[in-house]
Order: structure tokens, then sequence, then C-alpha cells
């Protein structure tokens, strides 16, 4: 009977209920490598515009001591880097100098502290804006190139709001939150299901609920599936330029998830989104009111450390 004890124990452990919460070391170092692909194709005045943009990050944070279930943190950039790219009908669109531009202010967002607070739970509570450091950037950039190439108010513009889009701490919550902020309040066992509700996007004020479950656990790592649908009836969105666009819309929200049995720091991660819809312009100088333009959406998050 002992011998067939010895065997029975690690699949016994296996069925008991998991706490998950992130349990992390002090002034111990963590690192994610961050991938976001983002495509999408619109159907404009009888034009196909097909736009793709490719984010690549790697994060390092550094935690402090827990506090009422709440780690104080520091992250920063390690690595940054943009590509964007659009088609009209097929033909690539010239970008200019703007994807160079963009990557060499990217590099100056390299290395510098960012304070903010982690909930053992995986929310990442507060966290310090991007916006000084992305206003330095922009004035090392424009000095750089100041005396033989100075850029245009177009360049400019457009620039800052690609580095804004890509690597502000709003873009990194969203990246992060549906593969960070899943842990349940609740001991969960292999098979269990819970609900986590966030926000579709900061600007769209849309609650998404999404259903996790624990589905494996196996060398050192605990697997976790997640799935969301959306629906949207004419939300209304107010754009950087200030532009409010309706969206309807619906879609879907696939999530994978490995983390570290001990710590619950996330080993590698996937998020996978498919939108499909259309916007309904409220009307400015280049689109008249009422414009719908259809439209089709994927993307891909890849997280490993």
């Amino acid at each position: 009977m002992k011998k067939y004890l010895l065997f029975l124990l690690p699949i016994l452990g296996y069925s008991q209920a998991i706490d998950l919460s992130l349990s992390l070391k002090n002034k111990e170092k963590y690192v994610h490598k961050i991938s976001s692909e983002v495509s999408s194709t619109q159907q404009i005045d009888g034009a196909q515009v097909e736009t793709k943009a490719l984010s690549r990050m790697r994060i390092r944070y550094t935690f402090g001591k827990e506090d009422k279930l709440i780690y104080p943190m520091t992250l920063r950039y390690e690595e940054a880097s943009l590509e964007v790219s659009t088609k009209v009908n097929g033909k690539e669109m010239p970008l200019e100098k703007i994807p160079d531009y963009t990557n060499q202010a990217a590099k100056e967002l390299l290395e510098q502290p960012l304070k903010g607070e982690l909930s053992t739970k995986g929310k990442i509570v507060k966290i310090e804006p991007l916006q000084p450091l992305v206003e330095r950037a922009m004035k090392t950039l424009e000095k750089k190139h100041a005396k033989n190439n100075p850029l245009t108010s177009f360049e400019k513009q457009q620039v800052q709001m690609q580095l804004e889009a890509a690597f502000s701490e709003t873009t990194l919550q969203s990246n992060l939150s549906n593969v960070l902020s899943i842990l349940p309040r609740q001991r969960v066992a292999i098979g269990d299901s819970w609900e986590i509700s966030s926000f579709l996007s900061k600007e769209m004020n849309v609650l998404i609920k999404t259903q996790y479950t624990l589905v494996e656990a196996r060398g050192g790592q605990l697997h976790i599936k997640g799935k969301s649908l959306i629906l949207t009836n004419k939300q209304k969105v107010i754009l950087q330029q200030g532009q409010h666009v309706f969206f309807t819309m619906k879609g879907k929200v696939d999530i994978d998830v490995w983390l570290d049995a001990k710590t619950k720091w996330i080993v590698k991660a996937t998020a996978l989104q498919a939108l499909k819809g259309e916007t309904e312009v409220e009307g400015d100088l280049s689109h008249q009111k009422g414009k719908v333009i259809p439209f089709e959406s994927q993307s891909k998050i890849m997280i490993n450390n």
C-alpha cells in the first residue's frame, strides 16, 4: 500500500485547489519580451486600405516588498522598436523618414525608470505616465536633425503619435491586462473557471467579460485558457485628433497563458483578437457626416520571459 501512495501523492497534489496569487521576490529582476502585431483592412471610397503595425519591446521589472497585497514596482524598457506599413489597393504607400525617426526616438525611452504598483492578482494598479519621456525623446530627435535635416510639423506629429500609440503606459496596460490581470480571488483546481471583467480600451468604454479556465499543471507551470466575446453598437470613441467615430462590431479574444507554478509570473502567453464591423464618422474636413466605413482587424500579442 505504501508503494502505491508514493505514486498517488503527486497526482493528489495537482488536484488540490491552488492559490493563484503572485509571489515575487524583493528586488529580483523579472523580464518580459513582448511583440504586438495589429493588422486592419478598411473599405474607404471604393479603395481597400490595409495597415500593419508590429511593435517589439523588452521590459525589465523590479519589485519591492509586498504590502497589503500590493507590490511597488519599477519598470524599464530595455528594447523598443516599431514597424508600420500601409497599402492602398495592394500598393505600398511611402512613409518617407517617419519609421526611422520613430525608432530613433524610441531609443531615447530605453532604461528610463517608470514607477508603479502591481497587485498580487496581476492588476497594474498604477503606473507613471510616459508623456514626459516622450516629449524629451522628441526634443532630442529634433535637436539631432535640426542642422542638416529638420523635421517638418507633419513628421513631428506622426512620430509622437506613433510613439504614444506603441509605447505609452496606456498601451502597455492594455497589452498586459488580458494575460496578466487574470488571477482569481478564490483558490482554483484543475478544470475550474472564473470570470474577469475589463474594458476594451481606455478610449472605448465597453465592458468585456473574459472566462478563464485552469486547464493543466505540468512541469512546474500552470496553463490557463481564456475566451471573451466583443459586441458593440455605435460605441462612441473620440480619436486623438478630436474626431468622433462610432463603432459597431463583433469579435472574439482567445488567450493562452503559462505561469510559473511557484511565483505565478508569466512564462509565456498569447492573446489573439479578431474584430469585424463598421465605423460611422461624425463628420470632418475629409469625411462627410454619417459616412460608414467597413473594417476588419486582427491582433496578436506574444509574451515570453
